[in-house]
This record gives structure tokens, C-alpha cells and sequence, in this order.
């Protein structure tokens, strides 16, 4: 498996915001660490291209018009600076035929727009997904 990221590096950029690397910190960290240590290891890492409309939203997400709303309270709208990680799976899939599923480990809102990503043709993965839909997506602070 690759982890796919984009040659403009806008998915490392929100990593390195959110996620410091150690040799010997949290799961997360070291994934951080991984990246940058194979973000040119072709066997390990793909770089995609991101493409822009006139608007400069990402010409791949599927929703440009940015209708994607829930019924979740503090999940009102899909988060904009999450519309990379869609846009990047829909040019991959666009690109290779192949899937790129978004894995989630730690954002609730992520399952609130679980079906628009499907109709998108994108695959979500949630990590502890039974521990994810029994708590309250309201009280998550991720």
C-alpha cells in the first residue's frame, strides 16, 4: 500500500501544522516522520497533482458549489481544508482507475459526511469506527 499526497504539498504542509516528527513520539509523529523520510520513494509514496478552477477551488472535488451539510451540530458544513484529501483521492482514482480511501483516525465529522464522499465515489476509512459512532460527535474536539 502507498499513501498518495500531492506534489504541491499541501497534505504535508496540514500535517506538519498538526503533527511535530519524533524517533520516538506518539503513532502519529512517527507516520509524520515516515512521510518525510518517503514522500520520494516511489514504491511507498505517490505524488499527484492537484488541479484549480477558475474559482481556485480544487477542480477534482466533486462539489464545488460546497453543499455538503449534516444534521451534526458542530459539523454543520464539510470543513474546507478538508476538501484536499477528497480532491486528491477523486485525481487519483481519476488518474489510476485505483482507489485512494481517506483513513480518519481522530475526526468525528469525517462519518457525518460519510455518504457524500460515497456518492463521490471515495472511500472512507475510520479508524476504531465502532468506538467512533457510539460517542457523540458533538463533544469531539479534534
Amino acid at each position: 500500500m502507498r499513501v498518495v499526497i500531492d506534489t504541491n504539498n499541501e497534505v504535508l504542509r496540514e500535517y506538519n501544522r498538526r503533527i511535530h516528527p519524533d524517533f520516538k513520539g506518539s503513532l502519529a509523529e512517527q507516520f509524520m516522520l515516515y512521510m518525510l523520510q518517503n514522500r520520494t520513494v516511489a514504491s511507498r509514496v505517490h505524488s499527484q497533482g492537484l488541479r484549480y478552477n477558475d474559482t481556485e477551488s480544487y477542480f477534482d472535488y466533486p462539489d464545488n458549489d460546497d453543499t455538503w451539510t449534516s444534521d451534526v451540530q458542530r459539523c454543520k458544513r464539510f470543513d474546507p481544508d478538508d476538501k484536499k484529501w477528497v480532491a486528491l483521492a477523486c485525481a487519483f482514482k481519476r488518474e489510476t482507475g485505483d482507489d485512494a480511501p481517506i483513513v480518519n483516525a481522530a475526526d468525528r465529522c469525517w462519518l457525518a459526511f460519510e455518504s457524500h464522499l460515497e456518492a463521490a465515489g471515495v472511500q472512507l476509512e475510520v479508524l476504531c469506527r465502532d468506538e467512533r459512532e457510539g460517542s457523540s460527535p458533538h463533544s469531539n474536539t479534534s
